[in-house]
């Protein structure tokens, strides 16, 4: 599905519940290990939170739902499904896996031949993203500082 300097991403399918999920494998050197920890250290806090009574305030006001309407999706922050460590010939790889998501930003952008997105779009996907960044910010005291197309 992608890759990046630390890792790549697989398709993968979870026959325990008949869905597609990312796989994300980490390249084997020890460091790529201690990034790996740190990154499944914040998710679990990320996903701990989400149900925070500070948090479920926001959400109504911001969604006008009621709390009991109110799920992990609402804070528009990638979930961690599990983690394992796969044990192969090239070194030991830390593995996370996560819901699927659309295609990002920059491939929404190509499909368009890069002519933009209607602005009720734009608004929309820029209120989930400001979403999110408030409940990272705001709720978990994170900072993200990675954001791009």
């Amino acid at each position: 599905m992608g890759w990046g300097h630390f890792s790549t991403v697989w398709l993968a399918k979870d026959f325990k519940y008949g869905t597609y999920v990312a796989v994300k494998v980490m390249k084997s050197a020890p460091h790529y290990l201690d990034a790996s920890y740190d990154e499944v250290e914040i998710l679990q806090k990320i996903a701990k939170l989400s149900t925070s009574p500070e948090w479920i305030s926001s959400v109504c006001k911001y969604k006008n739902k009621k709390p009991n309407e109110i799920n992990r999706d609402d804070t528009h922050v990638l979930n961690l499904l599990n983690c394992f460590l796969y044990k192969g010939p090239y070194g030991n790889h830390f593995c996370m896996v996560y819901e699927i998501l659309g295609v990002n930003l920059l491939e929404v952008l190509k499909r368009t031949d890069y002519k933009g997105l209607s602005l009720d779009t734009v608004r929309e996907m820029t209120r989930q993203v400001l979403i999110g960044l408030d409940f990272l910010n705001r709720v978990c005291k994170i900072i993200h500082t990675d954001l791009k197309p």
